[in-house]
């Protein structure tokens, strides 16, 4: 069950954001020759779905906790209807029925081939449920104590990260996503990470200049390996791999660190703006 919490307008932009460039990403590779060797699709690339996956971590802030069998059956029941159905949709019904695509009504060929269709769903999911089990684990263990409870959630949820290397040496690393869900897990971890400490790091001037000291390191290293690199045509070798991620991630902390300070300067001016307006109005009813 989610907690009842005013809702966060930033996360809802980031969102929109991440959105808009998966959009652009798929335009530009379907409509322009060689678009993957330009500037534009490097950025794009690197940031949209790390970008994603990262704020879908983050927002587990919002979730109570998993204290009891009930209430993880629960998170799975509500995962596996917001992810799954809209995956089984799009897959059977839309692509194989309605478009008559044979690939996609194979279910054998579909789930070895994930990352043919809509897999981004199937990666959050799983990534959902591994997070989830190791959350009701690390409840479980650490109870009041916050640092014991971390540990054991990120122990379970690296177990949970060998469990699909497993599953993937024997069925293939394409099968469900698995190849594409390893390398997103990191970044949901990361945006979890940070939503759990982010509000006390941001209640102090200390933090908040360790905060700002690292969005403009990012920035740095992220724009200076893209400008000479091309993340998309790198090897898929375990050091280009690791390479990639973390300079999607330095890419994704910095567009939300800068973003983040500009929407909120830009909020408070249009609401300082529409306060203003509304004084005005106020002023002219009452003197007439």
């Amino acid at each position: 069950m989610e907690k009842t919490v005013k809702r966060n307008q930033f996360v809802d932009i980031m969102r929109g954001i991440a959105m808009l460039l998966v959009v652009l990403g798929h335009t530009m590779t379907g409509c322009t020759v060689d678009s993957q060797k330009s500037f534009l699709f490097n950025v794009v690339w690197s940031l949209q779905m790390p970008l994603f996956i990262l704020i879908s971590g983050y927002v587990t802030k919002y979730s109570q906790s998993i204290c009891d069998g009930k209430g993880l059956w629960k998170y799975v029941k509500r995962r596996t209807i917001a992810y799954m159905i809209p995956w089984a949709v799009w897959s059977f019904l839309v692509r194989g029925v309605i478009f008559g695509q044979d690939g996609f009504l194979n279910i054998k060929s579909l789930l070895c081939n994930m990352d043919s269709g809509y897999w981004f769903l199937a990666t959050i999911w799983t990534i959902s449920m591994i997070f989830g089990v190791a959350s009701y684990v690390a409840e479980c263990i650490g109870k009041s104590n916050a640092v014991k409870k971390q540990i054991a959630l990120l122990g379970f949820y690296l177990l949970g990260m060998i469990l699909l290397v497993g599953i993937g040496m024997v069925m293939g690393l394409s099968f469900f996503a698995i190849k594409l869900t390893l390398y997103y897990m990191p970044f949901y971890y990361a945006g979890c990470l940070y939503g759990q400490i982010d509000d006390k790091l941001l209640s102090t001037d200390k933090g908040k200049k360790i905060v700002d000291c690292c969005v403009a390191l990012c920035f740095a290293i992220w724009l200076f390996i893209i400008l000479r690199f091309s993340l998309y045509e790198m090897s898929d070798s375990g050091l280009a791999i690791i390479l990639r991620a973390a300079i999607s991630l330095a890419g994704c902390i910095a567009v939300c660190g800068l973003c983040n300070g500009s929407f909120s300067d830009r909020i408070r001016g249009v609401w300082r703006g529409s306060e203003s307006i509304l004084w005005k109005s106020t002023s002219r009813i009452i003197c007439c």
